[in-house]
Parts: structure tokens; sequence; C-alpha cells
């Protein structure tokens, strides 16, 4: 689905806002200014239907996937690095969730070293935790994110066996103990792994934080993503949730689908999670624009989850404002230079 596409289908779904004709012609005249001819206000007009708020400089999908984005992050390197196999060989000296079995073009891998799927199989079949399943590349969304069990050589997904279940994801994936998080972040909603999406942007200066978005699960939900009915929650400098949680449907809401209240929610130990994204993003030089997912685990420690290069969501200027923040002239000026 294009750009124009999406945010009509999107606009579909909630009670629209409309722009005052000065609101639209203040956003094209920015972007006019900046280079872009802007075609539509569609993107501007969805987000002050979500939030309330006009800002000129909200970034268009369009505009970030095919101009800021490849100009960027070099295309060239997202094939190799998009696979979330990798964190364990470019982060290994990070807090990571711990592996149980990798599946790399075909092939089975414990802790690096090959084993054939009846290795494989045993190892599931031994560990005796929840577990997580996923496609390790192109999972964006929780999509085809499984939480199991596995009781007498049988998983408690669709009763499968193990061997069942592996064959359901043929290639590239990746099996991990589920994670235990934090109890102040379990509090948000226990049955999802809730975290934190930091933007990080590499320029001559360093790593700069452009945001930090808590993203929680809906009630009875094992992922936390936005397009599966979580919400989105704006995080300040100090760690503290800012804003109240918004949901796809366009619901504002002081509390979580789990009944915790949002505002002043304080997240633990967030300049770790601060100086972790910065020392990561500097091994990553092919991508100056990164999107980290962010746990913080049961000893408040944060542990990188994933990230992205590719398919990052735009939906977090619901919470966040214009996208780059302080950075959009520089950015806009590479992009379109």
């Amino acid at each position: 689905m294009n750009s124009r596409n999406r945010v009509k289908a999107l606009l579909s779904t909630i009670e629209v806002s409309k722009l005052t004709v000065n609101e639209i012609k203040e956003a094209k005249s920015f972007f006019k200014s900046r280079g872009y001819k802007l075609k539509n206000t569609d993107w501007h007009t969805f987000y002050k239907s979500m939030n309330g708020e006009f800002h000129k400089d909200y970034i268009p999908l369009g505009l970030f996937k095919t101009k800021i984005s490849p100009k960027l992050n070099e295309s060239t390197q997202w094939p190799a690095l998009l696979d979330k196999n990798i964190i364990y060989r470019i982060f290994r000296d990070f807090e990571l969730p711990k592996r149980v079995v990798q599946n790399i073009n075909g092939f089975y891998y414990i802790n690096d070293k090959p084993v054939n799927i009846n290795e494989a199989i045993n190892e599931i079949d031994k560990n005796g935790k929840q577990l997580i399943i996923k496609p390790s590349i192109d999972s964006g969304g929780g999509k085809k994110v499984v939480a199991f069990k596995v009781t007498g050589h049988t998983t408690s997904y669709k009763n499968l066996s193990i061997e069942e279940l592996l064959k359901v994801y043929k290639k590239d994936f990746i099996v991990q103990e589920f994670l235990e998080q934090s109890d102040t972040m379990g509090k948000l909603n226990p049955s999802s792994l809730n975290t934190l999406r930091v933007i990080s942007y590499l320029n001559d200066d360093g790593v700069n934080i452009i945001s930090t978005t808590a993203r929680v699960g809906g009630l009875n939900s094992h992922t936390d993503n936005y397009s599966s009915g979580g919400l989105l929650c704006g995080v300040d400098d100090d760690g503290k949730i800012k804003t109240k949680g918004y949901s796809k449907k366009g619901e504002a809401l002081d509390h979580t689908f789990f009944g915790a209240e949002l505002m002043g929610y304080v997240v633990p130990n967030y300049n770790l999670v601060v100086d972790m994204v910065k020392s990561m993003h500097v091994r990553l030089p092919y991508f100056k624009l990164v999107s980290w997912d962010i746990a913080i685990n049961k000893d408040n420690k944060p542990v990188l989850v994933e990230y992205n290069t590719y398919n990052q969501g735009l939906e977090v200027q619901i919470v966040t404002g214009p996208l780059f923040g302080k950075f959009t002239d520089e950015i806009l000026a590479k992009a379109l230079e």
C-alpha cells in the first residue's frame, strides 16, 4: 500500500479534524522553502486528528520513504543487516534476549554452532520456559511473533509438535526465551513485553537521541505493537511518560488497557537506555537514522530487542510531534540536496 492510500485508510477509521486554510498553506510553504513540493496535507491531517496538534513540519510517510530514508541509510546494506539474527554478532557485548535456536538461510545454530534439526528440536524441548518464535527478516508489526511453551514434545501453539512449528517458519527465524521484564514496565501491561522505541540520528557531532516512545501492549496481548492494538506514549528526557496513550483507533487514554496510570510513569534507568543506544549506533555508520526497540529486564537493565533501518514507523509523531525536532532542517537539507 502506497503512502497516499495508507493515510486515506487510516483517516477512514478515525474522527477527522480538518486543517484550516492557513494550516494547509503553512505546511506547503514550509516544505517548498526546503526544496520539496508537498502535493497534499493528508498526513498533517492525520496527526492533527490523532492528537489535536498542528505542526507544519510533520514528516509525511511518502517523503520519508522516497527521499529521506534512502539518502540517510544506505539501501545496499539493508538486505544483509536486516536479519535479526545478526544482532547477536554485531552487539554480542550488549544485553540481548537469550537465544535458544537460530535459523539462518535454512541452517540451524545453537550459540553460533551449526546443528541439525534434531539437535535444534531437542534444545527447544528441554528448555522448559516460555519461548518466542519469530521471523528474523521482516517481522515488523509483530507479524508471526508467537509465544509458546513445550509440554511432552508438543507446543502450546495450536498443539503443533516442535518440528511442525519450525516447518511453519521454514527458514530465517529465531527462537528466544521470553524476556522477563522489569516489574515497573510489567505493571503497564503484564502480558506483553512493553518496550521503548528510541530513534537516534548519527551526524558529525555523534549520536543524537531524536525521540523516545513507550509502547504498551493491549490487554492479554503478547506484543507491544501499536498496529496490533497497543498504545504509544511520549517519553521525556528524564524517562518520564509525558503524554496520554494513543491507540490506532484514535483513543487518547490516561491509563493502559490493564489500568495503569500513564502520565508521570518513570522508565527505570532511562539514562542507561540512552547510553546503550549511543554506543550501539556508532557500530552502524551505514545508517544515520535508526529506530531501536529496547526492553528493560528484571534487573532493570536495558536489553536490545531489535533495530529498524528500513520500515521505521512514523506513527511516533502522534506523541513526539514532528519526527526530527530540532534536526528537521539539517536532515531535510541532506535528503533534498
